[in-house]
């Protein structure tokens, strides 16, 4: 069994390989290169305020600094909640079988902003989940693509391209509605589309 994507559904167990899809591999990219006089790329880079360090572009964004402002080491991070606990980390959901549940409504899936897309090649496809696919059901089961300190669900989908997996993230907001739109419709279906016209029947 590879590190794929691994669930279990009703006893079935079934395997997928993954690839992300990706926007570069669909439509290609386009990249903006500054030269200079002889026709040489050039480098981004930032000037601090003082005057005395150039930094390469980039080296700020892998750079933690504690209260004191002095640098730590990735490797000591750790994550803590509002109490200020430590986290528990959560593994790898690759290769490891989890629950898919479903099917879900579609609405369930819009509810999420997709953070990435996998197109999954079946290496083991259960019948039943298998037909459920084809009859255009959606899944959702739990992903975590390396160890952390969280998951994130992830809706298994089937359509004419193949199948794929959309891992998601809430969007933890409510739609607005207006209260006043049926009263407005009121207004607006008895009012005379005509009325402000000319009058000609004189």
């Amino acid at each position: 069994m590879g590190r794929g994507i691994v669930v279990d559904y009703g006893g079935e167990v079934s395997s997928f390989g993954l690839t992300k899809v990706e926007r570069e591999k669909l439509y290609g990219r386009r990249k903006k290169v500054v030269v200079d006089e002889n026709g040489q790329d050039c480098s981004q880079a930032i000037l601090t305020r003082d005057g005395t360090a150039l930094l390469p572009a980039g080296c700020t964004a892998s750079l933690y600094l504690n209260d004191a402002f002095e640098v730590c080491e990735r490797g000591d991070l750790q994550a803590v909640g509002l109490d200020g606990a430590p986290l528990p980390e959560v593994e790898s959901t690759l290769g490891v079988p989890t629950q898919l549940d479903g099917p879900i409504e579609a609405s369930r899936l819009l509810d999420h902003i997709a953070k990435s897309v996998y197109e999954l090649d079946p290496e083991e496809l259960g019948q039943t989940l298998r037909e459920l696919l084809e009859k255009g059901d959606i899944f959702e089961t739990r992903f975590n693509y390396r160890k952390g300190y969280d998951d994130s669900p992830a809706f298994i989908l089937q359509n004419e391209e193949g199948i794929f997996a959309i891992v998601g993230e809430p969007t933890e907001f409510e739609y607005l509605r207006n209260e006043n739109a049926t009263a407005n419709e009121a207004e607006d279906e008895d009012e005379d589309p005509f009325d402000d016209d000319l009058d000609f029947s004189f």
